[in-house]
């Protein structure tokens, strides 16, 4: 499926959506203030899970509701993500050129022994930060009409000071916090690795999947309609509907690829 491109930005912003990411810092927080060591250990997890669902639906759409946004808003958001926003802005708009082919930093596909092969779900999970390294050193890394890199490049540079100087200033004062943040942030990114590979299992023709689920479209503002985004990337979370025509997934995109075989296929009609 090639993803259109005919983006519309400024969009209303998603406030609704800020329900992830303030989830996830009680749980960050409630694992800081815990003296057990497993009710941290499960705050963190569950303040893991909150990271990639604030990136699959707030972040997600923060990106593509504004081209660009003030310095001061783009460094707190770095801090929720672990990475600089913008950086994660790049990352995604290769998503939306490439959409799961094997140019796509984030595909479930990888080139491997002359032939187009599935990536494992857990090495593609555990190895996200080879996405990272993909992306630093790729020239062009999207379709010049999704925006432009020379200015995202400019912007990103305050995200990455401020972010180390974060990550820095825990190491130093608060060893406990500091280990929090980088459980949080890789974990968060694991269970967005996840999340996204079951959005795209790597079964042939079938790049972009929906969860169809009404009460979890609900729920999750409409977040399971993830063929309809790719179809139409231009609409907000709420203007989005589930198109007959899509390929459907029986389990959420997050658990997904425990369950995924290439002949669980539900039929396209509604729930």
């Amino acid at each position: 499926m090639k993803t259109k491109i005919k983006d519309k930005h400024n969009k209303p912003f998603p406030w609704q959506l800020g329900i992830f990411p303030l989830l996830e810092f009680i749980f960050f927080l409630l694992a800081y203030l815990s003296n057990h060591y497993f009710s941290s250990l499960a705050f963190i997890f569950l303040a893991s899970i909150l990271l990639s669902f604030s990136i699959h639906i707030f972040f997600h759409e923060c990106v593509h509701a504004r081209k660009k946004y003030p310095s001061s808003i783009n460094i707190f958001f770095s801090l929720f993500l672990g990475m600089p926003f913008d950086g994660y802005r790049v990352h995604h708009l290769n998503h939306h050129t490439y959409s799961n082919g094997l140019n796509d930093f984030s595909s479930t596909w990888c080139f491997s022994k002359g032939k187009k092969m599935a990536r494992s779900a857990w090495g593609y999970c555990f190895g996200w930060l080879k996405q990272v390294v993909i992306l630093i050193h790729s020239p062009n890394p999207f379709d010049a009409t999704w925006g432009d890199l020379e200015q995202i490049k400019v912007s990103i540079k305050p995200q990455k000071i401020a972010l180390f100087l974060f990550v820095l200033t825990l190491a130093f004062i608060d060893l406990k916090a500091f280990t929090l943040y980088f459980v949080l942030v890789y974990f968060g990114w694991v269970f967005t690795s996840l999340y996204n590979y079951g959005q795209h299992p790597p079964i042939e023709a079938e790049l972009v999947c929906t969860y169809s689920n009404r009460v979890f479209n609900t729920l999750f503002f409409n977040n399971g309609l993830h063929w309809e985004h790719h179809d139409k990337p231009w609409l907000s979370w709420s203007q989005i509907e589930l198109d007959a025509k899509s390929p459907r997934i029986q389990y959420a995109h997050l658990i997904n690829p425990f369950f995924e075989k290439s002949h669980d296929r539900q039929n396209t009609t509604d729930k």
